[in-house]
């Protein structure tokens, strides 16, 4: 207690002990006083008695000082002395401060946003309960579209029982549904889970409740939890929405609960729906088809489980099935289950990106640190006699080192201020491009975590600025006194470290130019893909007027759609400036979710050949010509090509390659098969193929081409429908008008991704533009930066020099040669950081491999003009010291 009594005491001084000063100095006055009487008395004389005294109290100030050093906190107080000194010596420093802070703000600021993002989508623990026992299963396959290719529910099944490591298995399958309201009805983005779904994921409800085991099997009632999101965006935050019933697909749903926030994979949804308001998913196709997989799986590790358990069981078990219904796996296709920890999976598409963009922030911030660093050198050189002096009377290493401490601290801080509302703007621009990969970009935030980076950046840095003033040893100090105002250029080691630090930037820049470039190159590469069809006045609308729950339900409900497609066609040709419209599905440049097995007459797959898959499409006899898709043999669909007629296709040219390789296709047959054609309207008859048609990048620009088959509209039930609207002019100004047409004849009909084919193209390119755009604003900042050290440390050199170059030039050096010396100088450097850039870029393209497309990672013309760019940069810097040495008058300089 009296420890405690007695640091009370020293804090309270701090803050009250100014206030006792004049109290001290009166009972010091007064002890001297009594003490001065004392030798006055002994026969002293009043001069030499006071002398006496003072001597033997050790001074009045010294007293004072050894009172306030018990009454307070000396090491803060010497503290708050250092930050006070490091404030007005700043302060009497703007240009100096203002641009080391600015420096560091851009370093930290981009350090501050990236990592904000990586800790959001790939460090920053799942909202989930034990969020680190949850795995995904992917089921994927050799080939085309084999990455992930779902789960049927007899293979869940064989998981569920078969994986003793699971705590628990769920299901979620990814589905469409249209939201019926008085405001007209939308597409919603939905999923069909089993009732084990939130258990297993362990997420709660913040309104409600959520599924449970009595929500599934046919003869539970239809229910529906709305995640944070959706409950917010289509309900607008209403807690009374539980117990609601609101139509989806036509049917009523009763809204059981509000999910509290959290990410969904592999896709966001608005809403997640018992398994029974799909009657497909409690069909007996997705209870027995085994090849009919539909399904995501996730599971939770049993307690006490292991990753790597799990991993064996389940290849047990894969192993097992593949053996046992060998006619549900073709040998050739390949088929492995990996088991991926749940929070890896949700950020496996951003990784490669946003540890790129860390890479490229932490460039950034070298580079700013060496600039600093060489700015703090070249002040501590010209502040060499102020510390000299400082050290003479009388203060220490130690002292000397928190002071500048103090200073740096201080500038960091300063500078992280700044990067913070810098990082503040960037965080949201870097947001929008972790949407496009994760589900967790919605959990990017500056939160204390990312602060506390920022402030332990900053304090590193503070602390590699402060050590490298040259201060001596404690032994060496006299001498450093000694010879401190005669050694004004820093000295020899000093100048080899900052131009070191200048190689450093330099080839640092070159990296990070290189991989600009290279993604620049990639964005190029891209934009000069060949989407198959006409980028030009074309209009893309999707126009779901039968979902599929409700034409598989009552497939009569068919020819009424057709009859409102075939009008909405009409009006819409009819519209002035409209030379065509198609109807199909799905849309131009974009992926169909529906791959069937097909076969050949005739064909017989090879041993261990992968049976051939295809997109299902349907296209009426006016689609290739309103999207621009050019029929390369044969002719196109007609309007005699109608239901009880012979049954025909157009496939595409991977298709045609992949089937008939070498061989006219025309005429041939094909036929959908495998047992999933038992459980859907799409026959297995023998269809004749009558065109090939061009290739499209419907599976992306940077994707190549999977096989498709054309249907004809009209010989398929309406499972999905849209426009190809093709206008002579800006076909744009036509969305409003065709609109409006959808609208009148079906309006609770959603309309869908209404957008031009060019602006699909741009949809597929923009991730890469920004990831290119982000990499060269990061290269050019690095490039100006380097050139800011570049040109400062040779303008130091030239000031330190001036006597030298003076006297060179007074012995008839000319002004060219006093350039070409500086120039040299410079070059040097410029030469080394190149080189040594170059070679870290060679290796650093390595790591953005799987970012390229059309271009390879050594690219010749990428690292030829990342070398002229830099060596123009560093050369124009090098130049302006150049100039200013040639300026310099000898007969000034010999007099100074």
């Amino acid at each position: 207690m009296k420890e405690l009594r007695i640091l009370l005491a020293r804090i309270a001084g701090l803050f009250t002990g100014h206030r006792a000063d004049p109290d001290l100095q009166d009972e010091l006055q007064s002890h001297l006083d009594m003490e001065t009487a004392e030798y006055i008395r002994r026969g002293m004389d009043p001069a030499e008695a006071r002398r006496k005294a003072l001597m033997a109290s050790g001074g009045m100030a010294q007293a004072a000082e050894a009172v306030r050093d018990q009454r307070g906190l000396p090491a803060v107080e010497s503290m708050v002395a250092d930050v006070r000194y490091a404030f007005r010596t700043l302060r009497h420093s703007p240009a100096f401060t203002a641009v080391v802070a600015l420096t560091l703000a851009l370093g930290i600021g981009a350090n501050t946003a990236i990592f904000s993002v990586v800790r959001g989508v790939l460090l920053k623990p799942l909202p989930h309960q034990e969020g680190h026992r949850l795995v995904y299963l992917r089921h994927s396959t050799d080939g085309p579209a084999g990455e992930n290719i779902r789960f049927s529910v007899p293979e869940v099944r064989d998981f569920r029982t078969g994986a003793a490591s699971f705590g628990g298995v769920a299901e979620f399958s990814p589905w469409t549904l249209t939201l019926e309201s008085r405001d007209g009805a939308v597409r919603l983005s939905a999923g069909l889970v089993t009732g084990n779904y939130f258990e297993v994921m362990g997420l709660g409800p913040i309104l409600g409740r959520v599924t449970n085991a009595s929500d599934d099997g046919p003869g539970a009632a239809p229910v529906a939890v709305l995640t944070h999101d959706g409950w917010m965006k289509r309900f607008g935050g209403d807690s009374g929405i539980v117990g609601r019933r609101v139509r989806f697909d036509g049917r009523p749903v009763t809204v059981i609960g509000v999910l509290q926030p959290a990410p969904f994979f592999p896709r966001q949804v608005e809403a997640l729906f018992n398994m029974v308001v799909s009657s497909h998913h409690m069909s007996s196709l997705m209870v027995e088809g085994r090849t009919h997989r539909m399904t995501e799986m996730v599971a939770r590790l049993a307690p006490g489980a292991t990753l790597e358990r799990a991993m064996s069981e389940v290849a047990t078990v894969s192993a097992r099935i593949q053996k046992e219904y060998a006619a549900a796996y073709d040998a050739g296709s390949n088929h492995r289950i990996a088991v991926i920890p749940f929070h890896e999976v949700m950020g496996e598409r951003a990784r490669l990106t946003l540890w790129l963009l860390m890479g490229a922030a932490a460039f950034v911030m070298i580079i700013s640190a060496a600039n600093v660093a060489n700015l703090t050198l070249m002040r501590g050189v010209r502040r060499r006699h102020e510390l000299v002096v400082r050290a003479a009377l009388g203060a220490g290493v130690a002292r000397l080192r928190r002071l500048l401490l103090a200073e740096n601290l201080l500038l960091a801080f300063l500078g992280a201020m700044l990067g913070v509302l810098m990082a503040m703007g960037g965080v949201k621009l870097l947001t929008s491009l972790a949407a496009r990969y994760s589900p967790r970009a919605a959990e990017i935030r500056l939160d204390g975590v990312v602060l506390s980076f920022t402030m332990a950046l900053s304090a590193a840095i503070a602390l590699l600025l402060s050590f490298l003033a040259t201060l001596p040893r404690e032994g060496g100090f006299a001498a450093w006194i000694a010879a401190g105002a005669n050694r004004m250029s820093g000295g020899l080691s000093k100048q080899r470290l900052q131009r070191g630090l200048v190689v450093l930037q330099i080839g640092v820049s070159v990296v990070l130019l290189a991989g600009a470039g290279l993604l620049t190159r990639t964005m190029l590469r891209l934009s000069e893909v060949e989407t198959g069809l006409d980028t030009e006045q074309v209009l893309t609308m999707q126009v779901t007027l039968l979902t599929p729950t409700e034409i598989l339900s009552n497939p009569a409900a068919d020819a009424g759609a057709k009859a409102r497609y075939a009008q909405m066609r009409d009006e819409i040709a009819a519209v002035p400036g409209v030379i065509g419209v198609g109807i199909g599905s799905p849309m131009p440049l974009r992926s169909s979710e529906v791959r069937f097995e097909v076969k050949a007459e005739g064909k017989a797959l090879a041993a261990g050949e992968a049976v051939p898959r295809a997109e299902v499409r349907t296209a009426n006899p006016d689609f290739f010509r309103a999207a621009g898709i050019p029929l390369l043999q044969g002719r196109p669909f007609a309007d005699t090509d109608v239901p009880g007629g012979v049954r025909v296709v157009i496939v595409n040219q991977a298709f045609a390659a992949r089937l008939f390789p070498n061989e006219d296709p025309i005429g041939r047959r094909i036929a959908w098969t495998g047992d999933v054609l038992r459980f859907t309207p799409i026959s297995g008859d023998w269809r004749t193929i009558v065109g090939v048609a061009g290739n499209t990048q419907d599976a992306g620009l940077d994707a190549a081409p999977r096989p498709a088959v054309f249907m004809p509209f009209a010989q398929e039930l309406a499972l999905g429908g849209g426009f190809v609207i093709r206008a002579d002019s800006n076909v744009a100004a036509l969305t409003a008008g065709a609109t409006r047409i959808v609208r009148r004849i079906a309006p609770a009909t959603p309309i869908e991704n209404v957008f031009t084919v060019a602006q699909l193209k741009e949809q597929s390119v923009s991730p890469r533009r920004l990831n290119a755009a982000l990499i060269s604003s990061f290269g050019l900042l690095a490039v100006l930066v380097a050139a800011v050290g570049i040109a400062g440390v040779l303008a130091f050199s030239v000031s330190a020099r001036t006597g030298e170059i003076g006297i060179r030039m007074s012995l008839g050096a000319g002004s060219g040669r006093v350039q070409r010396m500086i120039l040299k100088e410079g070059g040097v450097l410029l030469a080394i950081g190149l080189a040594l850039g170059i070679v870290g870029a060679f290796f650093g393209a390595q790591v953005i491999r799987g970012l390229l497309f059309g271009v390879t990672p050594n690219d010749p013309a990428t690292f030829i003009g990342v070398a002229v760019v830099m060596g123009t940069v560093g050369t124009v810097a090098c130049w302006i010291p150049a100039l200013r040495a040639a300026r310099i008058d000898p007969a000034v300089t010999m007099r100074s």
